[in-house]
Formats: C-alpha cells, structure tokens, sequence
C-alpha cells in the first residue's frame, strides 16, 4: 500500500508543516504541492514551520512539482480528489485505493477542471462546515489507515517514545 497527497496551490506554510505531521503520522511518504504561493510564503519567513524541521518526519519527501500527475501514474498512484462535488463518494462510505495519490485544493478555493480531469475518484468529507486544509489531510490519511489496517493496536502504531505505558516513571 501506498499513498501521496498533492496540494494544489496551497497559501499557508503553517498548514502545509502540519499536512508534513500528519502525512509521516499515517505513513503516506510523498507530499507534492503545485502553485507558487508556499514558496512565496516561506521566502518570507525566518524559519520554516516546525514541523518541516523536525527529524521524526524526515521520511516524508516533500517538493514542489509541475507535473504531479505525471509522478503518480508512474509511481502508480491512483489520483482521488477530496473535493465536494455532486459524484462524491461520502467518506465514511469511501473504499480507498490501495494505492492512491489525494489531491486537496487550495485554502482560499475548489480544484479547477485542469486538476480534476486528472482524478479518477472524488471524495467528499461529510461536515457542517468547511474544514481548515490541515484538517482535511489528517482527516483523510486517519480515515485510509483506520479502514485498511482494522486490526492496529497502540503498541504496533505509535513507535516513538511518549512516556505511556511506564515509559520514564
């Protein structure tokens, strides 16, 4: 199994350094983002988010990419858009590829038709209102781990050291 999760044109580094936590924290090791606004962005920073510096999620490979589509047929990545839309499947309902890249839209809009031709499925996360970027990722990668690994226990998730279970009493 393996997953991907494109931003189209994200705004916000903050939000992107907690996609980086989110996606080391169920697995997914590739996160692409199009657009030139987060570069743009962080020119602007001193530092980059936390998340982004952090050693625990060095097994995330994070870039820039042109051609997103092209990476993920090769990497045989099946692209599903979590967008709402009238042919969106509700998320509780949803079957996840086993291999599949998610594609989320930007903070401030939808997916254009340029991005959408591309996806093969959409997906559509079932709230009252609309969800900060963040939040839609982890919502999604927590939702395609839960359903393809049903069986995961605590001790065989969590593998850094937090102090349960005894730990440094």
């Amino acid at each position: 199994m393996n997953s991907a999760v494109l931003l189209s044109n994200p705004k916000y580094p903050h939000n992107v350094g907690a996609i980086l936590r989110s996606c080391s924290c169920y697995g997914t090791t590739d996160l692409l983002y199009t657009g030139d606004r987060l570069d743009f962005a962080l020119s602007k920073m001193d530092r980059i988010p936390r998340e982004e510096r952090m050693k625990g999620y060095a097994d995330v490979s994070w870039r820039h990419s042109d051609r997103p589509f092209d990476w993920a047929r090769g990497a045989g990545l099946i692209p599903v858009a979590v967008e709402v839309r009238e042919d969106s499947e509700m998320l509780q309902n949803f079957v996840h590829p086993e291999n599949a890249l998610y594609v989320f839209g930007p903070e401030d809009g939808s997916l254009g038709p340029v991005v959408t031709r591309h996806c093969q499925r959409f997906v559509a996360i079932p709230t009252r209102h609309c969800l900060n970027l963040a939040t839609c990722v982890s919502t999604v990668l927590y939702d395609r781990m839960a359903k393809m690994t049903p069986d995961l226990r605590l001790d065989m998730a969590m593998t850094e050291g937090r102090g349960w279970g005894g730990e440094g009493e």
